[in-house]
């Protein structure tokens, strides 16, 4: 059992995790434990937009009626270490199911493991979780660990209850036969790129991929859906929770899950979108965020770019999607004349367009004018004949 420092954050801890009323529970102090306890560090202040994120997906499980074996924020905790620990085992092995307890037979009769429900007294809740049961079924565990790794690692793992709540998000498939490592490595593989590539544009940034290139910036609270181009919605989503990013490379803990190029390599790629150096795109930014404060980290429009962030074959896990999503803005042909006007991606064409433009507006003008010369003149010859 875990030492708790705060008077009263036992208490917290034991309360229900998916709970009809989180917010009485997940208060300022439980967070920092939790982020504390995730991270490993004490630089979580500014960790609010995370727990709206931790909020949500609790609440979407609970009215999913996807059965947990975990019950309390304490079971979550506990999980999340014991999932450190057994990261490399399958996530059917017998290590990693000895968290809970003893799993009974898919066709047994016995009653279903009471879980998250009003049934457990305030003292059982202080029990640990494999002792405070005498079974568990095993779609109970399994949903179990698939929230924890929701929680922890924002990996969309899960249930199709919880996919029918929440569409237009992906679902990396996490068979039984495979550890918590090979999960990670199916959700970002990595590339090595041989021949140097060309260097990502200055130009290419969140403002003129909306602006210019007429996508639509998605912000997700999914790590594995990190800069997934739609073509047919035309979409481009970012995660943008920095704050964790941050928080996990920090922790520098040897059971750490996340490789820490990964983390490294997703705050550049903020760092490329969002560059906080460019005037239009921080106004860009600052707008969106204001609209969206409670969701959006405001770190994401603030990482320091490093000196290699601009080379995409530096990019071992991102590198193949930050390519296609510059194929595709090269791509993409202006489709209004504001698009038209703020495109200076190709500047010679930009000149010829905008001088056509301009002899066409002044063949209109000149012609309306000598039109209504013409009029006006026959209308004073007109009126004089008559005076004559």
């Amino acid at each position: 059992m875990a030492l708790f420092s705060a008077p009263g954050l036992e208490a917290d801890l034991h309360k229900l995790l998916l709970s009809e009323a989180p917010d009485d529970a997940l208060d300022k102090r439980l967070q920092d434990h939790i982020t504390a306890s995730l991270w490993s560090t004490q630089q979580h202040h500014n960790s609010g937009v995370y727990f709206q994120y931790f909020r949500e997906e609790c609440e979407a499980w609970r009215l999913s009626d996807s059965p947990v074996t975990i019950q309390t924020y304490q079971d979550f905790l506990d999980l999340v270490e014991h999932l450190r620990r057994t990261r490399h085992e399958k996530r059917s092995a017998p290590a990693v199911l000895d968290f809970f307890p003893p799993i009974q037979a898919a066709d047994d009769e016995k009653t279903p493991t009471p879980s998250l429900t009003d049934e457990s007294t305030a003292e059982q809740l202080k029990l640990s979780l494999r002792y405070r049961f005498p079974h568990c079924d095993p779609v109970s565990a399994t949903n179990s660990i698939f929230l924890t790794v929701r929680l922890w690692l924002m990996l969309n793992v899960g249930s199709s209850a919880i996919l029918t709540l929440c569409p237009g998000r992906s679902s990396p498939e996490w068979t039984e036969d495979q550890s918590l490592d090979n999960l990670i490595d199916s959700c970002f593989p990595a590339s090595e790129w041989g021949p140097r590539l060309s260097q990502w544009p200055f130009s290419l940034h969140a403002y003129n991929l909306e602006r210019v290139g007429g996508f639509e910036l998605i912000w997700t609270d999914h790590l594995a859906d990190h800069l997934y181009l739609n073509e047919d919605l035309g979409t481009i989503s970012v995660y943008h929770h920095v704050q964790v990013l941050r928080g996990l490379l920090q922790a520098k803990s040897p059971d750490q899950a996340l490789p820490d190029r990964l983390l490294t390599e997703t705050l550049q790629t903020l760092a490329l979108i969002i560059p906080r150096a460019n005037r239009e795109c921080k106004t860009w930014f600052e707008k969106v965020h204001t609209k969206y404060a409670e969701i959006i980290d405001h770190g994401a429009g603030d990482v320091e770019m490093r000196h290699w962030a601009r080379s995409p074959e530096k990019f071992k896990f991102w590198g193949q999607r930050l390519i296609t999503i510059k194929m595709a803005y090269d791509a993409s042909e202006p489709k209004n004349l504001g698009q038209w006007w703020r495109d200076r991606r190709r500047r010679v064409e930009w000149y010829t367009f905008w001088v056509a433009v301009l002899v066409v507006f002044l063949t209109i003008l000149f012609g309306l004018v000598q039109s209504i010369t013409g009029v006006m003149q026959v209308y004073y010859a007109a009126h004089s004949g008559q005076s004559g």
